[in-house]
Order: C-alpha cells, then structure tokens, then sequence
C-alpha cells in the first residue's frame, strides 16, 4: 500500500471527520450546517475576525466552540478556510505552523478562481483541496434551505478528491473535478453567469466549453445558476440579489479573470463590470481600482465623479 492509499484509509476510516473553520462566511457557514445535519461531520470549533458571525453560526450550531485565535483551536481532520481569496495564502502559512499538522490533515478553501497550490507549504506535507459550491450566497438562512442538488466543483491531491467528494455529497451537493490550472477561466464564467444577470448564455458556455468540462456539463452549469439568480430577482432588489468580487471590492479576483480571458472575451466582461459597479456601494476609489483592473487606460477620480 502506498502512502497515498495509507491517507485516503486513515481519513476514510473516521466514523465522524473533525472539522475547524476559520472565517465563518456565508459560504463556510452554510457548509458548516449542512455537514453537521449529515451525521458524518463534527464541526468542533471557528474563528473569524467579527465575533457576531461566529456566534451567528453558533446559533444554528450550539455546540461549537468559538476560538480568540486559529492557532488555539483543537485538534482536526479537516482545516476549512472561508475568507476572501486575498488572504488566503497569509492565513494557510499561519495554519501551517500548527504542531499538530500531520501528512493526514486536509486544508480546504472555497474560492473559485484560486487553487489548492495556494495552500501547500515547504514546511508541511499536508492535503490540500478545493470546493466551489456553485451557488449565489446571498442569504444564510435560504441557503441553507435551497444549497442541496446544486453543483459543486471539487480540485486537489490525488488522495484528498475522494474525501472533497464525500464532503460535497454530505452538503447534498453534486460534484465534478476540475483542474487547478483552469479555476480562473472556470470562476469566470460562473462569474459571468451568476454575477452580471445581463449575460447572455452562450457567453458562459463558450467559455467553459473551451476547457475540458463535457458541453453538456457547461450547459447545466450556466442554466442552473441562472435560473437561481432569476428567481432570487423575483424576491429582493438588484442591488441585495447581486453578489460576488465586484460587489464586495474583490481586486485581485477581478484581476485574475482579466488575465484568462482573451482580447475578444475581454470586451463583454469589461462592459459589464462597469455596468454592475452601479449597483454597488463601493466608495470611489474602490471603483477606480476595479476600472483599472479592466482597463488599460488610467482612470482618475475626477473623470469618474463627473459621470456618476
């Protein structure tokens, strides 16, 4: 037996997998509550940077203990991180410097557009993996309620897919494996379909088409979440039903899908997030750092306030 069937044995093995949380996010929080009403998860213990979301997670989840800090939470199988794509990196260097950390831990993120790679460390020989719910999280509660059939895109080791598998199966999801090297033209397209409710469907799946995902996949892809998105329109204003990197100030996710897109694809995606910058609360010079993530041009202040 060789050392990758050694670690899929020992994690498989568990009669409930132990799961710390650092960032209780919509995203995370979800989860979170969906596996432990699987009776296969336990999550033990979170952290995140406001008290109120762990304790509002706390709220669907009384036995959770809530941590000051990542480095003092219990023992785990399983280290998910929720935070924003640009910190990521930082927080998985600290989780990394655990003494507890063994080749059998499986550190996890959500992000869509960044891949399990972002995780590794010289000092450790860990798991690392990936899932990307494709789900618009706008509220907690609903999603909770709706998040089940939905896809969900699993990327990482070898030895860790059959347990992200296992994880998205638990949540009620259904996956597919994609490439790390192929999450930033992926997370654009779902971007494209979820985020600027404009687009049209053909945009996406061409896109998706033209990497290694089956056309029929693509297709039930796009459908699917747009459909969603639709619905959620029918029930909350553009404005509470838009989510997303533009709307939260996401530069460097915006940045990343800039560099996948070709010169022709870029044209649409720059059209639209403009478009959809309106619909945010972004201060001003938040906005600016979006243009010139979509843009060649220098973009000033001045130039931007006289057309608001």
């Amino acid at each position: 037996m060789n050392i990758d069937q050694v670690r899929k044995k020992n994690l498989e093995k568990k009669n409930k997998l132990r799961i710390n949380i650092i960032g209780v996010g919509k995203v995370a929080s979800t989860m979170a509550v969906l596996w432990q009403h699987s009776n296969h998860i336990e999550i033990q213990a979170v952290w995140n940077r406001s008290i109120s979301a762990s304790k509002n997670l706390q709220y669907h989840l009384p036995n959770i203990e809530i941590s000051n800090d990542p480095i003092d939470m219990p023992k785990a199988d399983i280290i998910v991180i929720g935070v924003s794509d640009q910190v990521i990196s930082s927080l998985a260097e600290k989780i990394n410097q655990l003494n507890w950390i063994t080749p059998n831990t499986l550190l996890l993120h959500f992000s869509g557009a960044l891949g399990s790679d972002i995780l590794a460390s010289p000092k450790n020989d860990i798991l690392a993996g990936s899932m990307h719910p494709v789900f618009a999280f706008s509220h907690i509660d609903t999603a909770i309620k709706t998040l089940p059939g939905h896809l969900c895109a699993i990327e990482g080791d070898k030895t860790a897919l059959p347990v992200l598998k296992k994880l998205a199966q638990w949540a009620g999801l259904e996956s597919f494996v994609i490439h790390k090297d192929q999450k930033a033209r992926y997370h654009a397209a779902l971007s494209i379909s979820a985020n600027f409710l404009v687009t049209l469907n053909d945009y996406a799946c061409t896109l998706l088409k033209s990497l290694s995902i089956p056309a029929g996949l693509a297709d039930k892809l796009v459908n699917q979440l747009m459909q969603q998105n639709l619905n959620q329109l029918q029930q909350f204003s553009a404005t509470e039903a838009l989510t997303g990197p533009i709307k939260r100030g996401d530069i460097n996710t915006v940045s990343r899908h800039w560099q996948a897109l070709t010169d022709q694809e870029r044209t649409l995606y720059q059209a639209l997030t403009l478009q959809t910058l309106r619909l945010t609360t972004l201060s001003i010079e938040e906005q600016v750092e979006i243009r010139k993530a979509v843009s060649d041009i220098v973009v000033r202040k001045s130039d931007y306030s006289n057309k608001k």
